[in-house]
């Protein structure tokens, strides 16, 4: 069991990923939208953080910057999640060094084995 946290400004996919992952018997928290986000980040025991890459103000990949600014001390894999396409959507985890990605559109299964297989991944020796 993993403890998972969902960024997402979107309630509907919020609740839907959180019970995917839940009946994969994993602790999942919510915090919706992207302010609060680096206080939230820094539950104890934390394994993954999902951040959908599209919300209001602040983009999923400005956010992770905030995320390991604020919180040194603290790596929880962190995954991307969007509406994009899955081409430019694992490009932009590449670039932005996430450990992974999903896209909204996967269905249940895919959703949890994408997530999982991040789980399962040993962090680099020199992961941020």
């Amino acid at each position: 069991m993993a403890s998972i946290l969902i960024i997402d400004d979107d309630p509907v996919f919020s609740d839907m990923a959180k019970q995917r992952l839940e009946r994969a018997s994993h602790e999942v928290s919510v915090h919706i939208g992207p302010f609060g986000a680096t206080v939230a980040a820094r539950k104890p025991g934390l394994d993954l953080i999902l951040i959908d890459v599209f919300m209001p103000a602040l983009q999923g990949p400005d956010l992770v910057e905030l995320i390991r600014q604020r919180n040194p001390g603290l790596r929880p894999k962190i995954m991307f999640c969007s509406s994009m396409d899955e081409g430019p959507l694992r490009e932009l985890a590449l670039r932005h060094l996430v450990e992974g990605c999903v896209p909204k559109s996967a269905d249940r299964t895919q959703f949890v084995t994408a997530v999982e297989h991040v789980l399962e991944r040993r962090p680099a020796r020199n992961a941020l």
